[in-house]
């Protein structure tokens, strides 16, 4: 099958000349000769297919994260490679058999996919980091790291991040946001609301205990740079402010 001759007569030492067309090898002598005895040199070759070495083996691929998605080992055939969770190709997706036996190019490698550091937020921190496999300050895919923020900062953004299979963080690094601190509670009052932390433009109302009254505006205001409007007011005696505003006038 496949193969042909060329013969140039049969007597004695006459040739036939046999090939094989393209993808296919002469297996056996291809150029027989007529002998005395009247018989051929060789018995007829063969034509076989051109392979090139299966991958398709253990000994094949040896690198472990590497796995084949195609394989046809035959001339004009190709292996299409395919990398395990957590890792990137690096190197040609697919080679070819080519007419020599031999596959077009070595194989490809399977590198981890990882994530550069994350951004810190100013006046943040990370309080967790769940890094499989965190190679030189770089996270392999699937870390997980979360964020939180210093004092009364508020998160601003997702408190938690992953390591995607692109490489890149499933999002922005959040950032902190300044709030105003809690301030305490004057001497003879109390304020209103009572709170942890104040966002920008919360307002604090300092209420005085009966008999005590403030001389200044009785309410303050969380300003954006993380700071109150002004100092706390404070609750005097009434009778003393009174009588202090009786002898001014």
């Amino acid at each position: 099958m496949h193969l042909s001759v060329r013969v140039e007569g049969t007597r004695l030492g006459h040739m036939a000349i046999f090939q094989c067309p393209i993808g296919f090898y002469v297996s056996g002598e291809a150029n027989l000769t007529c002998q005395a005895s009247g018989k051929w040199s060789s018995p007829v070759p063969k034509c076989e297919l051109v392979k090139c070495p299966s991958l398709d083996t253990p000994e094949g691929l040896s690198e472990p994260h590497l796995h084949l998605e195609e394989h046809n080992n035959s001339y004009g055939g190709r292996a299409v490679f395919g990398c395990a969770w957590g890792y990137r190709l690096q190197g040609p997706p697919g080679i070819e058999c080519e007419l020599n036996g031999n596959w077009s190019g070595p194989l490809p490698k399977c590198v981890p996919i990882q994530c550069p550091p994350p951004v810190l937020p100013v006046n943040g921190h990370l309080i967790q980091s769940e890094a499989p496999g965190m190679d030189g300050g770089r996270y392999a895919v699937g870390s997980l790291v979360q964020f939180a923020c210093e004092g009364a900062y508020k998160l601003e953004g997702e408190a938690s991040i992953i390591c995607t299979e692109m490489g890149v963080w499933s999002h922005p690094p959040p950032f902190c946001k300044p709030r105003c601190s809690y301030v305490g509670e004057p001497k003879n009052g109390f304020v209103s609301p009572t709170k942890f932390a104040y966002d920008p433009g919360d307002e604090l109302e300092v209420i005085c205990s009966p008999g005590f009254v403030t001389e200044i505006e009785e309410r303050i205001r969380c300003i954006p740079d993380g700071k109150w409007s002004a100092a706390l007011p404070e609750c005097l005696d009434a009778s003393i402010s009174n009588s202090s505003n009786s002898t001014e006038v």
